[in-house]
């Protein structure tokens, strides 16, 4: 039988300032802190893990605080151009427009999308996020309002006196993990290729978009079920991106194990696809790769989770380090600016 994946595991972008971020995913958008470590291979810097009240793998969103020495990111060919939060229902998707709004975020939409109605803002670092509704891919498409043309304003998107009713996050609004994920794209027959051939995702919907010379792919599994989608809006007059502040890093996908890792990676190596070897990431095992856009993969592996050095109860609360860098603990700490919880 041929592997497949089981879908997003988590997805990585780049902050100027950690306390930002940590106010913004937890008191905005009402993730939990999950994990507060450092890039293992930058200990000078944070990394953040935020998620559902486990971390489970499809929930995730990470954050490298590199601070704005690193420059802005710039949205283009060959990076993410943005990713996507699942909410309950059109009724929690309204809550969230006015709830946005009531805490002076830009909000554009919502927009049907075929399958499934979402809106997109910015975070503090202007990276662009999307919150949809269930629905699979087959119908999915940007058509109607196409994702390279958003333009964000600055401040709240109406002037009017905010709706009444939305007093903070409800249960359900409570956001159900990741949706998928958009890259963009100058257009590659190689996409097609490597998602369906090698990584075995399914051809869910492919867009043609006539005299605008864009097009779009959908590639997902199970009918490009929720969690699981990756799209490309394929241009030729998109700019080529960088990847900085605002911008995502890499884009993991979840595997069942570190056996079922090893397998991919020989498969990969097999294909002619460099990746790197197995890291240990302490709550998971990784592989690394570039697809043929450019834009950074990773496969990680399900279990230990990040029940390992932290109760489950108490994720998050503490600095948590790899036994590799416990030796440099103090010197760790002192370099690292103290992160302002939000009340």
């Amino acid at each position: 039988m041929e592997p497949k994946t089981q879908g997003l595991h988590h997805i990585t972008a780049i902050t100027s300032d950690a306390s930002s971020a940590v106010n913004f995913y937890t008191r905005v958008l009402g993730l939990r802190l999950v994990k507060k470590t450092v890039n293992f291979d930058d200990p000078s810097a944070y990394h953040l893990y935020f998620g559902d009240e486990k971390g489970s793998p499809g929930t995730l969103i990470t954050f490298f605080d590199w601070g704005k020495a690193i420059g802005y990111g710039q949205v283009g060919a060959g990076v993410t151009h943005h990713f996507a939060f699942t909410t309950r229902d059109q009724e929690s998707l309204a809550n969230w427009k006015t709830w946005l709004e009531q805490n002076d975020v830009s909000v554009l939409g919502p927009f049907d999308r075929g399958c499934f109605k979402s809106l997109y803002f910015r975070d503090p670092d202007g990276l662009i996020l999307e919150i949809a509704t269930p629905g699979n891919g087959r119908d999915y498409s940007d058509a109607l309002h196409s994702e390279l043309l958003l333009k964000f304003g600055s401040g709240a998107s109406s002037g009017m006196a905010p709706a009444p009713g939305v007093r903070g996050l409800s249960v359900e609004m409570k956001l159900q993990g990741l949706h998928h994920v958009t890259g963009l794209t100058h257009g590659s027959s190689q996409t097609r290729e490597f998602f369906s051939g090698i990584l075995n995702m399914e051809s869910v919907k492919e867009n043609q978009r006539g005299s605008s010379g864009t097009a779009q792919q959908i590639f997902g599994l199970e009918g490009g079920r929720p969690g699981s989608m990756i799209s490309f809006v394929e241009s030729p007059f998109a700019p080529h991106g960088t990847v900085g502040v605002g911008t995502v890093h890499h884009i993991a996908f979840a595997v069942e194990d570190e056996d079922t890792q090893l397998k991919w990676r020989e498969r990969l190596l097999a294909r002619g696809v460099h990746v790197t070897p197995v890291l240990d990431r302490k709550y998971f095992k990784s592989i690394y790769f570039r697809e043929p856009n450019g834009i950074l993969l990773e496969l990680a592996t399900i279990p230990p989770g990040f029940g390992v050095d932290e109760l489950m109860g108490a994720l998050g609360q503490s600095l948590t380090l790899p036994d590799w860098l416990e030796p440099r603990r103090r010197t760790i700490e002192a370099s690292l600016e103290p992160i302002s919880l939000p009340a």
